[in-house]
């Protein structure tokens, strides 16, 4: 099952947003944006937004925060003549986790930390790693493998671009995907008929064992999974943590559905244009550190959300090899399935998605997953 999204009109969304940008900008302006700074060189006021809050919550936009915006302030400051102010917007204070995409296409912000679970059609090929269930745990080799199949596919990048009007910096990611619940199992056959949320393109992980799939935001999980909303998910240790949801679902199974890409860091081309030519050097170098660097952050992140989880009495447990294997098996194809829907899209699938399991291929997978 995949997400559906309802959504307004393209045109009057898109028009919505450009009327708010074209706002926001007036007010940023006459509050100093855009002047000259005091050395003579250009200030450069911009704004950086998430759906997810930062602060503690999940590894992509707390990296974003402790590293992304002071690294490129501290380095246009040091290298150039001009001086960069970021104003940082998490928790969807200026787009909301849907339309994120959006806003950054409309300059609503400057550069956003899309994420690609809750663009499924708009960025369907963005979503590969989720086609490829019980891949790597290892969120370096994930966004290693993602690059790879970028880097052999440049049309992508620049459909991002001519379609969505910005451009890709950075990859991000997250750990390895595992169940968390409000009640204990020890076989697959009990969680059947039990309602369980994931983020959307993998939900489908879902099918064989019989579990009732229920969209969910993870903002929203805390008090989901508290009222019954719905009775587990398919989490990722860090944001486990993170949003608290250990109390109210205090069993976590490392089924190892695996790491994934989740998003990127991605800025308007509009403002790309107008950054003078060495700060756009700058934000690429810094963009690419940062894809190469949150990896490790992420498994740091995860370890620690772990024994957070130990400590705190929630009860932790793997499930065995056996069982995982059985779980891919029962899976349908679904990289193969996803690939030949892209291609009808007429988006490169087949190329992409065999790009991406051939970059991952030292991963030694339960099911060996075939592009047919």
């Amino acid at each position: 099952m995949d997400r559906v999204t309802v959504q307004a009109p393209s045109m009057v969304r898109a028009a919505t947003m450009a009327l708010a940008a074209i706002l926001l900008g007036l007010v940023f302006a006459a509050c100093g944006g855009g002047e000259e700074a005091g050395g003579g060189g250009e200030k450069i006021s911009l704004r950086l937004g998430a759906g997810h809050p930062a602060g503690g919550a999940i590894t992509y936009t707390n990296f974003s925060q402790d590293f992304l915006v002071p690294e490129l302030e501290k380095r246009v400051a040091a290298e150039t003549d001009s001086t960069l102010e970021i104003s940082e917007k998490y928790a969807g204070t200026l787009a909301p986790l849907e339309e994120v995409l959006e806003g950054t296409e409309a300059g609503l912000l400057d550069i956003g930390l899309v994420p690609y679970p809750f663009e499924p059609s708009n960025l369907f090929l963005w979503n590969t790693s989720y086609y490829v269930p019980f891949g790597s745990p290892d969120p370096n080799l994930a966004i290693e493998s993602f690059r790879t199949a970028l880097d052999a596919n440049p049309e992508l990048a620049q459909d991002l671009e001519e379609r969505w009007n910005q451009k890709l910096l950075g990859l991000a990611g997250v750990g390895n995907y595992g169940l968390i619940t409000t009640f204990k199992w020890d076989s697959v056959s009990q969680l059947r008929g039990k309602k369980i949320s994931a983020a959307g393109p993998n939900l489908p992980w879902l099918q064989p064992v019989g579990a009732v799939p229920v969209q969910g935001v993870l903002n929203e999980w805390y008090t989901s999974l508290d009222t019954g909303v719905f009775e587990g998910g398919i989490m990722f240790p860090e944001a486990t943590v993170g949003f608290k949801l250990q109390e109210v679902a205090p069993n976590y199974t490392e089924t190892n559905f695996g790491a994934t890409v989740t998003g990127g860091i991605h800025v308007n081309l509009d403002t790309w244009d107008d950054l003078p030519q060495d700060v756009r050097t700058i934000f690429e170098e810094v963009g690419r550190e940062y894809e190469a660097k949150i990896g490790e952050q992420i498994s740091k992140d995860a370890e620690a959300a772990l024994e957070t989880m130990r400590s705190g009495g929630a009860a932790i447990r793997e499930l065995p090899e056996q069982e995982q294997a059985s779980w891919a098996s029962s899976l349908p194809n679904i990289p193969d399935q996803r690939a030949k829907e892209a291609d009808q899209k007429g988006l490169p699938g087949s190329k992409f998605i065999g790009d991406y399991l051939q970059a991952m291929s030292e991963f030694d997978f339960p099911r060996q997953w075939k592009i047919e």
